[in-house]
This record gives C-alpha cells, structure tokens and sequence, in this order.
C-alpha cells in the first residue's frame, strides 16, 4: 500500500495511506499527483472544502436512524466499532492547513 507524506513548516509531518489521501484531495479539489504543494494562497479553500464536507458527514449521521446492533453480525458489529469518520481521518491535515495559513508556508505532499 502507497503511503503519501504531508510537510509543512508550520506542523510535523502527517502519514497516511494514498487511497485515504487521493479522497481528501478530491474534496479539496486538488488533482492527485506524486508530489505537490498547496500554495497560501489556495489554503483556506482547501480548508474550507474539508471542513464543509465533514460538516455534510456530521449531518447526515445526525439524520440516520440509530442502528441496533443486536441486528448486525459480528463482522458488521466490528466494521461498525472500527470505522474511521472523515473528521477523524481529515483532522490532522487540517490543523496543518490552519497553522500554515496562519503562518504564511506551502503545505507539500509526496508519495
């Protein structure tokens, strides 16, 4: 499995598997390549794209029915326990995204 390493002056390096990573650029709207930057000026875009789209995942759990999990099967019931929202996967990266407009530096990527 690729892994794709996010620097910036602002933080300490972010790690995470390239298909978790190629869905945050598409929300970001940034076009997944092998190496690139996110300039100062595009940072508060890709902040904000995050942040509306864990915003559309709160919301839409808060719609769904509670689910009983009497009803699931094992692996349902240890898929379910172990899943990873996008807020939680997203955080990291957006903390960086916030120091580093505060500051003023690029954000990188490479795989």
């Amino acid at each position: 499995m690729a892994i794709v390493k996010f620097k910036s002056k602002a933080a300490g390096d972010i790690v995470m598997f390239k298909e978790h990573a190629d869905k945050l650029f598409r929300i970001m709207g940034i076009e997944a390549s092998a190496r690139g930057v996110i300039e100062p000026a595009d940072l508060a875009h890709a902040h904000a794209q995050l942040v509306a789209a864990v915003n559309m995942e709160r919301m839409a759990k808060a719609e769904q029915a509670p689910v009983d999990e009497t009803d699931l099967s094992p692996e349902e019931r240890v898929a379910m326990q172990n899943h990873v929202s996008l807020e939680q996967r997203a955080y990291p990266l957006l903390k960086m995204l916030e120091v580093a407009q505060r500051k003023q530096v690029d954000v990188h990527w490479g795989f």
